[in-house]
């Protein structure tokens, strides 16, 4: 009975998914609070407008009509699909919601939603379709602006009313509608989790700021459909999820409807919006770095690097120039702490990508307090464009994540050796070097045959990984720490060989090592540490997508048998 039962359940959901199945190409990605002040209050041409408390009900049927449903499809080279014997060329396809602007065909999305498309169609919940193009995208803060084109679209939709995000509340009930797994008109309901998140976006590498969290379940499809308020007022635009499994865990996140008002007025006079920009590597200040850097305060930015030309290294700046090893990480020390802009206090990176989104602009001044050799100081700075993809500078030294990935590196995970360490491996307690705990698959390392550790020993209170090799010199010269290895690394460049002396049971040999690029990326331009978020691409090739129907697929053969899940999912 229990099998039977399951495979019913699975039957249901393979025809469902089936019949109208797809997921958004890649939803782009910490907390903390802003700075307080709100934006512009520029409104959405409105017609859907209310000052009332509405119910769900009235929610959904005031606004149904002006949520859509975007398919795009962008051709996948080499990608070829064998089916009765004949090859057929694969498109790329992504499936997301918009919502209507205005009486003119526009619709606001999210770009990773209609990235790079040869065909744009949307679809309205009474199941009429039309042909879009792409007006203007801005990838940096993921919202684009596409327009119907056919000659035949004459529909009378009221576009959604925009609310002023910044007076949002934590508890606040909201409701998202959209398009989860290609259910076209589905809401949920949730409230506001927290505001002021930063939300990395892997595509173009700069945070966006003053992120809405909410718990209102967003799922692959939901992407650029409208997060509403209580009285069916668009507050922001459904953008990512935070899940391990690609589906919906609690945690959503959603561009406010400020930044969406901003940046789509420029988009539709421009194509394009400039984003102010300092040319800044930092990274929040912990207690740690703190201590390490000498400082008697912890809130704040430590610069780290600064980028060639930008404002920053216009204005003097400063970037680090000790590396050191804090807390397992290898971090530049002795720049600048910008403690506050404008006078008023930033005690993380997400206050001052907050404060310069909203209430900064290209070409305005900004003044930034910054602790330097500590004393503090006042630097004003003028605001750019921040510049297009590629284009940054690169001229001078360790100017930034581009320029810290092109440091050699050798593709290993360690800790220095301590006494316990050594004790617990059968050595003298005097055994300096650094233990390799990992090895970077593919990298440096795994390539010229280095071990990492396969024993795991609580030390002092932390699991570390025993038995790997233990770096003690480089190119015959000495290494006690992780510093040593890292300020010879500077030497160096990416394609040359050195010599690694290694301790293995207890022999000491030497290995040639071709050093590779570094791939950690400790600091972020202009942003806070990533989060891992999913990558939720479908095509033709994967009609149920995602690991949650892997998962099911693999549960299916364990209680029905193989032959039977071949057939209910396709395979």
């Amino acid at each position: 009975m229990h099998n039977h039962l399951w495979i019913f359940v699975i039957i249901i959901l393979a025809t469902t998914l089936f019949l109208g199945l797809a997921s958004p190409k890649t939803m782009a990605q910490r907390s903390n609070e802003t700075l307080g002040s709100s934006v512009s209050t520029n409104s959405l041409p409105s017609s859907i407008s209310t000052s009332e408390v509405l119910t769900l009900p009235e929610i959904f049927n005031r606004t149904e009509n002006s949520v859509v449903q975007i398919t795009s499809t962008s051709p996948v080279s080499n990608s070829l699909v064998i089916r009765n014997g004949e090859q057929i060329p694969q498109d790329d396809v992504a499936l997301g919601s918009g919502f209507v602007y205005d009486q003119d065909g526009h619709i606001i999305t999210n770009t990773h939603v209609i990235s790079d498309p040869n065909n744009v169609e949307v679809t309205f919940v009474d199941g009429d379709s039309y042909s879009a193009k792409v007006i203007g995208q801005d990838p940096y803060s993921d919202i684009a602006v596409i327009q119907i084109t056919d000659d035949g679209f004459q529909k009378q939709i009221p576009p959604l009313k925009a609310s002023n995000s910044s007076t949002l509340q934590v508890g606040e009930q909201v409701i998202a509608i959209g398009n989860p797994f290609g259910l076209s008109g589905t809401l949920t309901s949730g409230v506001i989790s927290q505001m002021g998140r930063v939300l990395p976006n892997d595509i173009t590498g700069y945070s966006i700021s003053n992120i809405i969290q909410t718990d209102a379940a967003i799922n692959p499809g939901n992407s650029g459909g409208p997060l509403l308020n209580s009285k069916g007022e668009m507050v922001g635009m459904n953008t990512a999820i935070f899940s391990n499994t690609g589906v919906y865990s609690g945690v959503g996140f959603a561009i406010p409807s400020n930044m969406v008002q901003k940046v789509v007025s420029s988009l539709l006079k421009n194509g394009s919006y400039e984003h102010p920009y300092m040319g800044i590597t930092g990274i929040t200040l912990s207690p740690e770095i703190s201590n390490a850097s000498h400082l008697n305060d912890t809130k704040g930015i430590l610069v780290v690097d600064i980028t060639a030309d930008s404002p920053a290294d216009k204005a003097g700046i400063r970037g680090g120039d000790v590396l050191t090893s804090v807390d397992g990480q290898d971090i530049r020390l002795g720049g600048d702490v910008i403690a506050a802009v404008d006078n008023q206090s930033v005690r993380a990176m997400e206050d001052l990508l907050s404060y310069l989104e909203e209430q900064k602009a290209v070409g305005e001044n900004i003044e930034l307090t910054v602790i330097r050799d500590g004393k503090t100081e006042r630097i004003d700075l003028m605001l750019s464009a921040r510049p297009s993809q590629g284009t940054e500078n690169k001229s001078q030294p360790n100017q930034g994540p581009e320029q810290l990935k092109e440091r050699p590196a050798l593709g290993i995970n360690g800790i220095n050796m301590t006494p316990e360490m050594a004790e617990r491996m059968n050595l003298t307690q005097s055994q300096k070097g650094f233990l390799v705990e990992d090895i970077i698959s593919g990298g440096p390392a795994d390539l010229a045959g280095i071990r990492g550790g396969y024993k795991v020993a609580n030390i002092n209170g932390s699991d570390i990984n025993l038995g790997g090799d233990i770096v003690v010199g480089i190119d015959e010269k000495v290494v006690n720490t992780i510093q040593d290895i890292q300020s010879y690394l500077d030497t160096k460049k990416v394609g040359d060989t050195v010599q690694l002396q290694v301790i293995r049971e207890g022999q000491e040999i030497t290995i040639p090592l071709k050093l590779g690029k570094i791939q950690s990326d400790q600091t972020l331009r202009e942003q806070a540490p990533l989060q891992q978020l999913p990558q939720l691409p479908f095509s033709q090739e994967q009609p149920f997508g995602g690991d949650l129907f892997g998962d099911m697929y693999n549960q299916c053969i364990d209680e029905a048998g193989k032959e039977v899940c071949d057939q209910l999912f396709g395979r």
